[in-house]
């Protein structure tokens, strides 16, 4: 079972981000539950988009602790740094996240989006540094693929490429 969830605020692009995560791991055989909250101001407000995907139906997908949580924004955080403290791997972007969480990870995703020119794909590259941190076989293809039917395509590929980027190296 996968559980995988995007913090952030409105306008980051955080339920596009689970829906195509949910949409990629779909298109790999695997069942798929997708989630968001988000509070009535949307823009700015925050926001929590997650996947839930397992070999078997999903039979409950209100969970309480994730497998990788990105975090994206200190408006995110703060709503819902209770669930952020009980998930396992914890990336906390470096720039827009203040708060420190023990055991946190903190990446520049969006200081290295906004020096390639795809912050506004911050959330794509947020896509990217999950599935190099869960490793699926020919998931690159099938976001490539999924990718391809949006607009922006060139700056979303690149952006998810970033973000693979970020966690492949040693």
């Amino acid at each position: 079972m996968f559980k995988i969830a995007y913090l952030g605020r409105g306008g980051q692009g955080i339920v596009f981000a689970a829906t195509l995560t949910a949409e990629a791991l779909y298109e790999k055989g695997y069942y798929v539950a997708q989630l968001q909250n988000y509070g009535a101001s949307v823009r700015g407000g925050s926001v929590l988009g997650y996947v839930v995907a397992d070999n078997e139906p999903v039979k409950n997908p209100f969970i309480e602790e994730f497998d990788v949580i990105i975090v994206l924004h200190e408006e995110g955080l703060k709503r819902w740094k209770w669930l952020v403290e009980k998930s396992k791997k914890i990336i906390l972007d470096e720039k827009l996240v203040k708060t420190n969480i023990p055991g946190a990870i903190k990446a520049p995703l969006s200081t290295i989006a906004e020096k390639e020119g795809v912050y506004q794909a911050l959330n794509i590259v947020a896509v990217g540094a999950v599935f190099s941190i869960i490793d699926i076989e020919g998931i690159d293809e099938v976001i490539d693929k999924l990718l391809q039917k949006r607009k922006n395509y060139e700056i979303n590929k690149k952006a998810y490429l970033i973000g693979k980027e970020i966690f492949s190296k040693p």
